[in-house]
């Protein structure tokens, strides 16, 4: 049997626990929230350029003093200076509790201006954001000695992912920077993904778009499946790796449905990726960046939404629903690629003979708000309508789709050329 190697810290004395030894302090800057706090004495009004919490300041004094001062702002409160909080300390009870006149005198000698306000906001924000996947991973670590490993796994990438967001914060910017980024896409034709289906192409203003949410909705057998991964196919012919999560059928089944229509060694040559052994959310979105890193994929498709799990069995089902649909808008918006989420709608349109309208999506409205693109399909006598019922930045409308049941395949209705119907 190996011997156990305790490493000890320089200084450290030989019967101090291992457990005290290995103590770190967690990473923070008091100098910098100091310097915020001073900064906002010496100009309330650099509140406004701030996207701090209360809780991401590490010192107890510091982060009841920032508390304090936004919810004087929001009450809307702007005459903020060392007299007003302080007698708001003395109100609340808190005064002597950050430290009385000393601490607030402190603070107002803590930065010279206010000037870099944003430089200090930015070390208290990394420093909170350390700490939180430190405290992450060691529940993680902790978990995992008692807890399922996929759930250990699925609850840390919900966290990380948490704190991945964190880190983002937004900044004004100038309409002019809005222009450089829509050139951008337009001089790049790969920013446009074809979905192989010309009359669908049209109606989106050339096909889908990275960053964009694709709905395509439906009743049992409407086909929603069938189009989801056609458009992956169309992917994975032009040499663009594609990821199909099926929840519905396993890999043998959407194999079957390939090679009913592609000659079977081509389709063992697609750059098409399965998975149909995930439910969790957290682990499907896990699988989605994996399948980015290794792959490449520039689509990914679920089959579908309301099959999908997430938080825990005694959450409302709708509520569940619109944390997956929530977790696939950001997921497009992080890979910056298209997410198509097949989803089932309710029997309103059944029951009352109509074309089906977004507000048949079952289970929960935050579809439709997460949703760039609303694709419905509806079942007609010779052919399938394509009810267009949301696009962020086009029309809506209905087209047309001709339905091969034995090659499993859409195609272009023949007569729809040019018959676009708008609502």
């Amino acid at each position: 049997m190996g011997q156990i190697n305790t490493r000890r810290l320089p200084g450290s004395h030989s019967g101090a626990s291992p457990i005290l030894e290995s103590f770190k302090l967690p990473p923070q800057d008091l100098d910098a929230e100091r310097s915020v706090l001073g900064s906002i004495m010496l100009s309330v009004d650099c509140l406004d350029d701030l996207d701090l919490r209360a809780d991401e300041f590490y010192g107890l004094a510091n982060s009841t003093t920032f508390g304090i001062i936004c919810g004087m702002w929001a009450s809307g409160n702007r005459a903020i200076d060392s007299v007003t909080l302080a007698n708001q300390l003395i109100t609340l009870g808190k005064f002597q509790e950050v430290g009385g006149g000393t601490y607030l005198g402190d603070l107002m000698e803590a930065v010279p201006h206010a000037a870099h306000v944003k430089h200090y906001a930015r070390i208290v924000r990394q420093k909170a954001i350390q700490r939180g996947v430190i405290q992450a991973c060691t529940a993680a670590i902790e978990s995992a000695y008692t807890d399922d490993g996929d759930e250990v796994i699925a609850e840390l990438e919900r966290s990380l992912t948490a704190q991945r967001e964190a880190s983002t914060t937004g900044d004004l910017v100038h309409i002019s920077e809005g222009v450089d980024q829509l050139e951008e896409r337009e001089q790049n034709p790969a920013a446009i993904h074809k979905t192989g289906l010309a009359d669908i192409d049209y109606a989106l203003r050339g096909g889908l778009r990275s960053n964009q949410l694709i709905i395509v909705a439906g009743r049992p057998g409407s086909g929603k499946s069938i189009l989801g991964g056609q458009i992956a196919e169309t992917f994975a012919r032009r040499g663009d790796p594609a990821l199909i999560v099926s929840l519905e059928m396993d890999r043998g089944e959407l194999a079957e449905r390939y090679v009913a229509s592609i000659d079977r060694a081509a389709v063992r040559r697609l750059p098409l990726w399965l998975v149909d052994s995930a439910f969790d959310i957290s682990k499907i979105c896990g699988l989605i960046r994996l399948a980015k890193r290794k792959h490449n994929i520039q689509l990914a498709v679920l089959d579908y939404l309301q099959l999908a799990e997430a938080g825990t069995k005694r959450t409302p089902r709708e509520q569940q629903v619109a944390e997956v649909s929530r977790a696939m808008k950001r997921l497009a918006a992080e890979l910056k690629i298209p997410i198509i989420a097949a989803c089932q709608l309710n029997r309103g349109a059944e029951k009352e003979n109509r074309l089906p309208k977004i507000s048949d999506l079952r289970e929960s409205g935050s579809i439709e708000q997460d949703a760039d693109i609303v694709l419905i399909l509806h079942k007609g006598e010779d052919r399938t309508h394509l009810v267009i019922g949301k696009q962020r930045n086009g029309e809506t409308g209905i087209r047309d789709l001709a339905f091969d049941g034995a090659k499993f395949r859409f195609e272009n209705f023949v007569n729809s050329a040019g018959d676009y119907q708008g609502f």
